[in-house]
């Protein structure tokens, strides 16, 4: 069996911000989206022409996930005020989530344009920047996604310069910095950014991904392992602590990783087949072929299940 044709998921994305501007709600995990829009809807019914109510209610309309809304008010705002950064910021967190990152790096330019001392916007751009690295890295185009990738180093620097507890920003920049297999650095900034928040599951399952690249297992499994304490659902995190247990042929906990990620996600044939290697690897031949198909259920074309299990039907012919 070709163990090099295993897969690895890795986690994706960063971190982005949104702004409030005279704000009279709790902000954080205490902010009530909805109590919030009747608020600053009750206030333009006063003052129809106030920017910032309508950068506020367009910030909580984000806050719920209703993009078209929150895009009509941070435009409004924008109109009433084409000065103002922080709807200029918000708009560009809005494209973001919509996944338009040429136009979310638009309005973070115009907003860092406009406040050069925005740490947000740069922060937010840094991510922007990020994702667009990664569309270039999956057409193929190396050349670019470096010159993404770098350019998010540079604004998540900025970011860190203008708020050196800026916990996001260190995330982003180790996010730039993996990307472009500056792996050292990246630790550094996920390990700062772990020392301003030390129960965040997500910078140690990141961190984990960057001590593995290095092949540091053992300090990729105690990351690994203390993100799933924090978080108990993290597929992935499940999956990359699975395959540092499948090299190390210890297939039993290798299985227990990989069934407890395929609880939370019914159709990921990567997962069935990294389980069905290390079913393979216990000679357990009727449960790996069972979950390779189960794979190519998902993915026909996926070419490491399709040999997995010729493999495997090969072994359990000799058995």
């Amino acid at each position: 069996m070709n163990y090099k044709k295993l897969f690895r998921k890795l986690v994706c994305g960063g971190m982005i911000c949104a702004a409030l501007t005279s704000f009279n709600f709790v902000a954080a995990e205490d902010f009530d989206a909805d109590a919030a829009i009747a608020h600053y809807t009750q206030k333009l019914q006063i003052e129809p022409n106030n920017a910032i109510m309508y950068n506020n209610r367009g910030y909580a309309y984000n806050m719920k996930s209703e993009y078209d809304k929150a895009l009509t008010d941070l435009t409004r705002a924008i109109e009433l005020d084409p000065s103002y950064a922080d709807a200029y910021n918000n708009r560009g967190t809005v494209y973001i989530q919509l996944r338009k990152y040429k136009q979310a790096v638009e309005d973070l330019t115009k907003a860092i344009n406009l406040d050069m001392n925005n740490a947000v916007a740069y922060n937010n751009r840094s991510y922007a920047n990020i994702m667009l690295g990664s569309e270039a890295g999956v057409a193929g185009n190396e050349s670019l996604h470096n010159s993404f990738c770098s350019q998010a180093v540079n604004d998540a620097t900025r970011a860190i310069s203008l708020k050196s507890d800026f916990e996001d920003a260190y995330v982003n920049r180790g996010r730039a910095y993996s990307a472009i297999d500056q792996r050292e650095q990246a630790i550094r900034d996920f390990t700062k950014a772990i020392s301003l928040n030390p129960n965040n599951a997500t910078i140690y399952s990141i961190r984990g991904v960057a001590y593995d690249a290095l092949n540091k297992q053992d300090l990729a499994m105690a990351d690994y392992t203390r993100a799933l304490e924090l978080d108990p659902n993290d597929t992935a995190t499940y999956n990359n602590r699975g395959l540092i247990y499948l090299s190390r042929k210890n297939y039993d906990r290798a299985i227990a990783d990989f069934t407890r990620a395929l609880e939370q996600t019914f159709d990921d044939a990567v997962m069935y087949n990294n389980r069905g290697v290390a079913y393979y690897g216990k000679g357990d031949y009727d449960k790996a072929i069972e979950d390779f198909n189960r794979a190519l259920s998902i993915d026909f074309n996926f070419k490491a299940a399709i040999q997995n299990l010729k493999d495997a039907y090969a072994a359990k012919g000799r058995a």
